[in-house]
């Protein structure tokens, strides 16, 4: 490589880099600016509540997301559960059947879905509730006991149209449970910062609200159905083009975290992983689009550094001053969302982890816009 192309070579990091810096210090700024929530419901209540789940072959988990739901502080006689099993293969629907059968005071129902995938189960389920606010969660989690409580006081306080809240990945006991964590934290806290900022990009269907007949209203305008992923994004994306930023928010509250679990073998990882990546190629909010181009091309400047070290040896003491300077940049972050969510241990593990994120970034991303994914299935 020659002075010239090295020169352009190393410009172009550059201003990634720049782009980097910036949008993460916009997502820092406000993450720390949003104030922890200690709403409580008015002794009046004014908002009934409908939780949907779609449920595939989590025999080992759906009986623990039910459980927390029984325990809600929320009064069940304001909140009905809708379950979609998506043509589970194991004991999943026996196990919801029998639990409404020991549990007659409970608003729960389940159905067998119409068509394939989590999209079109939760979308089965929309149109199955009755009630004026929707909360979704997922099969395999586990719920705070004043969950839809503090949900339900921030939104008759705050009016949005659309609330994301945190998630949790457990447990965190090896290395690679603590990247899991550590990474999905970084996530959880970049939505709540670009949400504080009215710039949301981010959201997780493990956890979130939003009003009924907005989602239905919304859902008319999707032309996303044919992709197996993405009932969350494609959600949001479509919330905020119709009503605005301003109308989706993040609720920092420690009693709306749900608890999910870190996946057990690497080959499980990068399948979610791609998953959650196949989505991108179809998204059309500018603002959403910006952000992952920008996260990913900064993940590739480090890797092309890396490469490009074996061939100029100089270029040794650049990747470890860019991979420095990720860390640096994406600390601040990182510290303020786990000491939010009791989980400031992991925060020495974030230096070493950052040799590591960029590959398996980069791979995850462009396999997942290679390879055809489906929900729980490939």
């Amino acid at each position: 490589m020659n002075y010239e192309l090295l020169q352009i070579f190393l410009n172009i990091i550059l201003v990634i880099a720049g782009f980097y810096i910036v949008c993460i210090a916009a997502f820092t700024v406000g993450l720390y600016n949003l104030k922890e929530r200690f709403d409580s419901v008015e002794k009046i209540l004014k908002t009934k509540v409908s939780v949907l789940i779609a449920a595939r072959n989590e025999e080992n988990n759906i009986e623990n997301l039910l459980l927390s739901l029984y325990k809600q502080t929320f009064p069940k006689e304001f909140f009905e559960v809708i379950i979609i099993d998506d043509h589970s293969e194991d004991n999943t629907k026996k196990i919801i059947d029998t639990f409404i059968d020991n549990n007659k005071d409970f608003n729960i129902k389940v159905y067998t879905s119409d068509g394939i995938g989590k999209k079109a189960a939760i979308s089965q389920a929309l149109h199955k509730a009755e009630n004026e606010l929707i909360i979704v969660t997922d099969a395999d989690c586990i719920l705070n006991p004043s969950w839809i409580e503090s949900i339900v006081a921030y939104y008759q306080k705050s009016n949005s149209k659309m609330i994301l809240a945190p998630v949790l990945l457990t447990p965190s006991n090896t290395l690679f449970e603590k990247m899991q964590v550590l990474e999905h934290l970084s996530l959880i806290g970049s939505t709540a910062g670009s949400a504080a900022i009215g710039f949301p990009v981010m959201c997780n269907g493990a956890n979130m609200a939003y009003e009924r007949e907005a989602a239905l209203e919304v859902e008319k305008q999707r032309h996303d159905f044919d992709i197996p992923s993405g009932d969350d994004m494609f959600l949001l994306e479509q919330f905020v083009k119709n009503y605005g930023s301003k109308n989706v928010k993040f609720l920092l509250n420690k009693s709306a975290i749900v608890k999910t679990q870190t996946c057990k073998t690497i080959k499980d990882f990068f399948r979610q992983r791609r998953r959650w990546v196949s989505k991108t190629k179809a998204y059309t909010n500018w603002k959403i689009i910006t952000t992952a181009l920008i996260v990913f091309f900064f993940n590739v400047s480090i890797i092309s550094l890396f490469i490009s070290a074996f061939f100029i040896p100089a270029l040794w003491s650049l990747y470890i001053l860019f991979t420095l300077l990720k860390y640096l940049v994406d600390l601040p972050l990182l510290k303020n969302i786990t000491n939010f969510m009791n989980q400031k241990d992991l925060i020495k593990w974030a230096f070493p982890l950052e040799f590591i994120y960029p590959f398996y970034v980069t791979f995850t991303a462009i396999s997942g816009i290679l390879i055809n994914v489906k929900w729980k299935r490939s």
